[in-house]
């Protein structure tokens, strides 16, 4: 029985650790070029409203939660 709550304890660390490192990520990251203007975006965490388009380039952005886009 003690095993299996040191089991417990260290998976909760584990799942603590992910979250607050970011691990749940839910939105929208958006691609700009050099310019600024948006070349891509890419959906993540929101189930059947993920997806990507365009382009993914280093200067981008995140927005949180899976609101809908316009």
């Amino acid at each position: 029985m003690r095993r299996a709550k040191v089991w417990l304890f260290a998976a909760m660390v584990v799942v603590s650790g992910v979250s607050s490192a970011g691990g749940c990520l839910q939105g929208t990251w958006t691609y700009y070029s050099d310019e600024g203007a948006v070349v891509g975006g890419q959906t993540v965490g929101c189930g059947a409203d993920d997806g990507a388009w365009g382009t993914s380039t280093s200067n981008r952005t995140f927005s949180q939660g899976c609101a809908a886009s316009s």
